[in-house]
């Protein structure tokens, strides 16, 4: 009997998906993920404009930064997949999905629109495929990922692959996703080798008060040379700008901007530890040009230096000492040499303003100084020089009893400075041209905290705080920290209540009095974990 039409389609659909379902047997599935609230007030920031063509906060509307108000009202689903073929395949998604919480309203048509009304984000902590055993002892991963280098808490100075989430200082600077090609040898025992390339750069992310440090008139110049830093000071006192706008020189995406790191780490003398080497950008902007306009109005250019970095750390533990956990990490910098452009488009032309010192002296002390049009280029001023510069992070962490935990940290170079040589702080009520307060470009701190656990689990009351210690060669050295207390409450099983504050201290010449830096805020969170 000779098959029918329906008899033919039956045989081939089984031909075709019996062995995929076979394939399908080995699949696991897993899926997580979040649901989250985030509200925040501030207390006695400096305030930012609302939204609008000159606005340094452009979306959204109501997202406005007061001296005393509502800083973050988020609302969060995090939704994670992961996908397993046996031990040969796995696929992971990691998505975030955000509603800021106010309305981008600034005319009756956007009120009609819902992305408008209510606005939301999406990003994406991860989107990657594993292949184990591409080749024998190589892993391959390749796609947006996250890659985490270093041992210390929380300041990774080996840790340069991704750039950071700044936006949000509870987060203490979190690794934002990129896309990446990875690649893991096991050669033999522990020993494991990494290579990663990241064929375009992406930028950190910035805090919302990060423009107050390159649009404030009084701010002054990032050069090194005091005589150059003097003279622009005087130019911005005799001819206050009107506005200031801050352009970016991205970098291209092309083969000669890509990443790359390789790092080799295992376990020496029962401790682990690494040696790692990274190309690419430091991922803060940093100034490099400034151009005076007509009316008043300048352009400021900022670019994102290259640099190479050497780093090493171990860590491990004492079991002497009852588990004293112990680690240090530490990296060289080689930075790109950053100078500074002044340039002259008032009359029409394109004019480079350059600076040279006299080798006189005036009446105070002060070295004398002489300004040229169309000067030599390398008569700029020094942002960044080329000098290598170290940082550092060491420390320990302690649990007492099944109640207590306590960390102690030293760090050299906080997360967000870059470069040798020294930074300057604009006193407070001071003029463009007013004597700054310089100090050492890289400083040091003491970061510690402790978590106290109760009722089996269910209250965690913590306390963290940073705290930046004077140094020889500054100038008023100044007490400035940031302290983080913290109390969660395990209500039920995956559900979280916490109240809490993130309290800058110090003026506003100091690291974190600075208005850019951020402003004291309280919050309030939940989150169910599912």
């Amino acid at each position: 009997m000779r098959p029918t039409k329906r008899g033919l389609l039956v045989a081939v659909a089984a031909a075709v998906l019996l062995p995929s379902a076979a394939v399908r047997a080995d699949v696991e599935l897993k899926f997580g993920g979040q649901i989250a609230s985030d509200i925040r007030y501030r207390l006695g920031g400096e305030e930012t404009p609302p939204a609008g063509p000159n606005s340094v906060v452009p979306f959204p509307s109501q997202q406005r930064l007061l001296k005393y108000g509502f800083s973050r009202n988020e609302n969060l689903i995090k939704a994670q997949l992961t996908l397993s073929i046996a031990d040969r395949v796995k696929a992971v998604a990691d998505i975030d999905f955000y509603w800021y919480g106010y309305s981008d309203v600034n005319d009756i048509q956007a009120e009609t629109l819902h992305e408008r009304v209510d606005p939301y984000r999406l990003e994406a902590n991860a989107a990657y495929v594993d292949i184990y055993k591409l080749l024998p002892k190589l892993d391959l991963r390749i796609g947006r990922q996250v890659v985490v280098w270093g041992t210390a808490d929380k300041f990774n100075p080996t840790n340069n692959l991704n750039t950071l989430d700044l936006s949000d200082p509870l987060l203490f600077g979190k690794a934002l996703a990129n896309n990446m090609v990875r690649a893991d040898w096991n050669p033999f025992g522990d020993v494991i080798l990494t290579a990663v390339w990241v064929p375009i750069f992406r930028p950190a992310q910035l805090p919302r008060t990060a423009p107050i440090a390159v649009t404030e008139a009084n701010r002054p110049a990032p050069v090194q040379e005091q005589y150059i830093r003097s003279t622009l000071g005087a130019f911005a006192q005799a001819m206050p700008p009107t506005q200031i706008n801050v352009l970016t020189m991205q970098p291209d995406p092309s083969i000669s901007n890509s990443q790359v790191g390789v790092r080799l780490a295992g376990r020496l003398l029962g401790m682990d530890a690494s040696v790692s080497y990274y190309h690419g950008r430091w991922g803060i902007p940093t100034p490099a040009w400034a151009v005076q306009k007509p009316n008043g109005i300048v352009d400021a250019i900022v670019m994102w230096p290259k640099m190479d970095v050497l780093g090493a750390d171990i860590a491990g533990s004492i079991e002497k000492l009852k588990g004293l956990g112990y680690w240090v990490e530490a990296a060289v910098f080689f930075p790109q040499k950053i100078t500074y452009g002044v340039y002259n488009d008032i009359y029409g032309g394109h004019d480079p303003i350059t600076f040279e010192p006299k080798g006189t002296k005036d009446a105070s002390g002060n070295e004398e100084f002489q300004t040229h049009i169309m000067g030599p280029e390398f008569q700029r001023g020094t942002v960044i020089p080329s000098t290598p510069f170290l940082k550092l992070a060491a420390g320990a962490d302690f649990t007492w009893n099944k109640y207590l935990y306590s960390n102690l940290q030293y760090v050299y170079g906080f997360i967000d400075e870059f470069g040798a040589g020294r930074q300057c702080f604009a006193r407070p009520n001071s003029m463009p041209g007013d004597d700054p307060r310089c100090e050492a470009r890289i400083g040091h701190y003491l970061v510690l905290g402790s978590d106290l656990k109760l009722f089996s689990d269910q209250l965690l009351i913590r306390f963290f705080g940073a705290f930046k210690v004077p140094q020889i060669g500054d100038q008023d050295p100044r007490f400035t920290a940031v302290l983080f207390p913290q109390l969660a409450w395990a209500v039920w099983d995956a559900t979280e209540i916490s109240l809490g504050a993130f309290v800058f201290l110090g003026p506003r010449d100091s690291k974190f009095g600075d208005p850019a830096a951020g402003a004291s805020e309280i919050f309030m969170k939940a989150r169910f974990t599912y």
